[in-house]
């Protein structure tokens, strides 16, 4: 299977697209297990991290865990993305969308610094879409 880097998986015109703004070139990094790419635009920021993992995810002990770590974060659901997918809202900071697809395919997309979590979420979803399509 090719693999699939993050900038590749969401290019700066997607991210572009998506907002509805102009973001700085994506700054990408890469190893082993995932890889994540960042854009930039004033005090906001989009990244987006993909991660391929032989380990079945354990989907409810990660929420948990994100709950613990953003206590003020809260949890919604999104049906119809992905096996299992969800916001992380963060009040005054953005959104994060963590999509789970099969067993152990993980992906991030985190709107931060661009607005609240519901104007940037259908952003992130958007996103989330394209690097579903192509990861």
């Amino acid at each position: 299977m090719k693999t699939v880097t993050a900038c590749i998986a969401a290019t700066q015109a997607d991210v572009e697209d998506a907002l509805g703004r102009t973001l700085a070139r994506g700054k990408e990094q890469t190893d082993a297990v995932q890889s994540s790419c960042d854009y930039a635009a004033g005090d906001g920021q989009v990244t987006v991290t993909i991660r391929r993992s032989g380990v079945k995810l354990d989907v409810p002990a990660q929420i948990a865990d994100l709950k613990a770590a953003i206590p003020q974060g809260r949890i919604r659901e999104l049906p119809g993305v992905g096996r299992q997918a969800f916001f992380m809202d963060l009040s005054g900071a953005g959104t994060q969308l963590h999509v789970i697809r099969g067993d152990g395919d993980y992906v991030l997309v985190s709107v931060l610094g661009l607005g609240e979590p519901e104007d940037v979420a259908k952003a992130a979803e958007k996103i989330a879409r394209k690097v579903l399509d192509r990861f």
